[in-house]
């Protein structure tokens, strides 16, 4: 199967996934008193890059680690801005939210081409409804993803792209106990108002 035509070429892996990722774009309906932290595992084919999620009061936060180091995204609907963390560098960068998030969240998109509830599976401890969802993907045509929420979340937390070994899944959900500092710039930090190019890009994406 040949690769999408808006994947960059020569990225790594991972940046691919999350240009991927990026087909699916508003969270629907996430709970305001949902908070709980999970590990997040992204696989395709035979590479598995983990990661962290977070989610507390509508506030979303994202950690990976790659070959540059670790980068932290942080979503605040509340404010409308999402911050890219640089912990190498001691910097973020700061971006207005517009309702399209960027990288790893899973997400059922609005305008959705086709969902179709499936059923009712358990995932990872969780009662979940089970979706087929059908979604646009880019000039290529469409794509369709299994997508599983979690009824007590009310937060998607597994899917599966057909056609391809690719699957995004929160594990390992924890309830609660999260600090709010978690969902702010660390202190002594420096805003920075030099994206990457890869930063560029996503921002580019999120227009």
């Amino acid at each position: 199967m040949s690769k999408p035509a808006f994947w960059p070429s020569g990225s790594p892996w991972w940046r691919r996934c999350w240009w991927l990722l990026l087909i699916l774009l508003v969270i629907p309906g996430v709970a305001g008193a949902v908070e709980f932290a999970a590990q997040m595992v992204v696989k395709d084919r035979d590479k598995t890059m983990p990661g962290k999620i977070f989610f507390q009061n509508g506030k979303m936060r994202q950690e990976f680690v790659d070959e540059e180091g670790r980068t932290i995204t942080i979503v605040r609907p509340d404010l409308k801005v999402i911050w890219v963390i640089m912990p190498l560098e001691r910097t973020y960068l700061e971006i207005p939210f517009k309702g399209r998030l960027p990288g790893q969240f899973i997400q059922i998109p609005p305008d959705a081409i086709a969902k179709r509830l499936l059923g009712t599976e358990t995932v990872n401890g969780y009662v979940a409804d089970k979706y087929e969802v059908t979604v646009r993907q880019g000039e290529a045509g469409v794509s369709k993803q299994t997508v599983w929420v979690a009824k007590k979340l009310n937060v998607p937390i597994k899917m599966v792209t057909a056609g391809r070994d690719f699957s995004l899944e929160y594990r390992n959900i924890k309830e609660g106990g999260l600090a709010a500092l978690m969902f702010d710039p660390p202190k002594g930090y420096t805003k920075t108002t030099s994206p990457s190019s890869f930063t560029l890009k996503m921002m580019k994406e999120m227009e």
